[in-house]
């Protein structure tokens, strides 16, 4: 029996604690690494039925890969960054100590505002991958003509109710502007579409929606840093990039030599 962890959960619903996370993670991208928000999204998803998950050191380590080095890392960085709470737990017939709970905890936009100079700092760690500011890589030669034309005429009724609707109201919370979430919705249907059609990547739904409205919160918080004349173009790079991260990043790291070097005449 888990029930007990509803005492320590920060939220009324499910979805409010996953909307902190993901404003968590929109505000202290640059400062999280790799591994760090890899650890927060295994916290996030123990923590869908009660909000909050009692987990071991080794259950994060065996679903990351990570070291338990790396663990007790992420851990400290997301405790500091008050993303969540860690909780010593003590078992009530053991009279130990148990698996900690962690706690995702509500976003704080004006809490986070003394922090935002340190967290945009570089930091020296070979796992802190950051987008690129050359806004050539996120131009408008990113996207044709017709990627604009993703979505049919469809009702957005018939759309991902969750995923759509998100993305209509984080527009109109910020750029207030909620027609571009037709087409942003419609890129990330194309680019998820040619993926999801593969057996190896057809129960990965939930997380092309994810990396989806993760990157429109990226583009959204880069039109408050610079003028966008093209914003589908910029987004539809930023996802491009975020599954490219997910899913490829280290696929070339396998290889030693060129591909030229695997070419054996007859």
């Amino acid at each position: 029996m888990t029930h007990y962890l509803k005492d320590y959960s920060k939220f009324n619903t499910i979805t409010e604690m996953d909307t902190a996370a993901e404003q968590h993670l929109s505000l202290h991208w640059d400062n999280l690494t790799k591994s760090d928000r890899q650890v927060l999204d295994i916290i996030r998803r123990h923590s869908v039925k009660y909000g909050a998950a009692h987990l071991k050191h080794g259950t994060i380590e065996e679903a990351t890969g990570k070291s338990n080095v790396t663990i007790r890392r992420a851990i400290r960085k997301l405790v500091k960054l008050a993303i969540i709470e860690k909780v010593h737990f003590i078992r009530p017939v053991m009279s130990g100590l148990g698996a900690n709970i962690y706690i995702i905890l509500p976003f704080d936009d004006q809490g986070k505002m003394n922090n935002r100079d340190d967290d945009n700092k570089p930091h020296d760690n070979e796992e802190n991958e950051q987008f690129p500011e050359d806004e050539a890589l996120l131009s408008k030669s990113l996207l044709k003509d017709k990627d604009l034309n993703y979505t049919s005429t469809q009702e957005s009724s018939q759309l991902s109710t969750s995923l759509f609707s998100r993305m209509k109201e984080l527009l109109a919370n910020t750029i207030r502007d909620t027609k571009l979430a037709r087409d942003f919705y419609g890129i990330h249907r194309a680019i998820s579409g040619r993926m999801l059609k593969y057996e190896i990547y057809i129960d990965d739904k939930h997380i092309f929606e994810n990396l989806a409205y993760r990157a429109l919160m990226i583009t959204v918080m880069a039109t408050k840093r610079k003028a966008i004349r093209n914003l589908p173009g910029y987004y539809k790079g930023v996802l491009d990039k975020l599954v490219d991260e997910t899913y490829f990043k280290d696929i070339f790291m396998l290889f030693d030599a060129p591909v030229e070097g695997f070419y054996c005449p007859e």
